[in-house]
């Protein structure tokens, strides 16, 4: 069974946000989000299998073997639909939770998401994948988080990340990077009609210079996604910029929600580049 957090609103009826870390993360990589969040959602906060509190393994990770233990997880607290928010790996997490789960979803909030990998970032994942057995797992997570995260400005992230590798482990390290090296085989599910009609936002740094190619990219193809991109940020934009991140989500679950229906006002909307979906087609389902 996962360990989670629930930080619940006093008010009855409040929507539910489920709130998914990354690789070597815990549900602490949130802390400057709960606050700011838990004046209007109920928050359900789960450590993966290995990270944080949650002791419990598994032999091997699959995506929708996580997926199916998620929504366990959303059954056990008997919540028939939740907005799920991710950063990084929890974002794909989150994105198979809406292949696999569609009708389990509000909308998705996706920070430092990954939708295809370019030639540098397939060159490190196999080559981390052929280095794991032979240096220490440490030496290869900081070398990678150096890489996604190379700015001084970013160094809050890296230091983080690399705090919460350390309780990981070496073994469980191994396993989740497997994953990782797989996913590229299963994006292709993302294309899936289910998952195009869920509504999504993107929040991406503009220094998250792997990734934020392609984010832009998909958000200029699927009609139900938006995009927002954070200036001057790198991959884990929930740190490195709260004040920001937290803005967009607000304003964004608020239209989500159907409590914003003027797009006009929508904060999300104002570093939104010209070639992506008005925000217009969301506020108006």
């Amino acid at each position: 069974m996962l360990t989670y957090q629930v930080v619940q609103h006093h008010e009855p009826g409040k929507k539910w946000l489920l709130m998914l870390h990354g690789i070597g993360g815990s549900s602490a990589i949130w802390y400057k989000q709960v606050p700011a969040l838990a004046k209007n959602y109920n928050l359900l906060l789960p450590d993966l299998y290995g990270h944080g509190k949650t002791r419990e393994v598994l032999p091997r990770y699959t995506f929708e073997g996580l997926s199916d233990d998620l929504i366990h997880l959303l059954d056990h607290m008997k919540i028939d639909k939740a907005h799920v928010m991710g950063i990084s790996l929890g974002s794909i997490i989150a994105c198979f939770i809406g292949v696999y789960h569609p009708t389990r979803i509000e909308s998705l909030v996706l920070g430092g998401a990954a939708r295809g990998m370019d030639y540098r970032t397939k060159s490190l994942l196999y080559s981390g994948h052929y280095l794991k057995h032979v240096v220490p797992y440490m030496w290869l997570y900081s070398f990678f988080a150096r890489i996604i995260m190379p700015r001084p400005s970013q160094s809050m992230g890296r230091k983080i990340f690399c705090r919460e590798a350390k309780k990981l482990g070496g073994k469980e390290f191994r396993k989740w990077y497997r994953l990782m090296v797989q996913f590229p085989i299963y994006m292709e599910e993302f294309e899936n009609d289910a998952m195009a009609d869920i509504p999504k936002l993107f929040i991406s740094g503009s220094h998250d210079y792997l990734l934020v190619d392609q984010i832009r990219a998909w958000a200029e193809r699927d009609p139900s996604a938006l995009l927002h991109i954070i200036e001057n940020c790198g991959h884990v934009c929930n740190i490195q910029a709260p004040a920001e991140f937290n803005r967009v989500c607000l304003d964004y679950l608020e239209s989500a929600c159907g409590c914003n229906r003027n797009p006009e006002t929508a904060t999300f909307c104002r570093r939104m580049p010209k070639s992506c979906t008005p925000p217009s087609r969301l506020a108006a389902g």
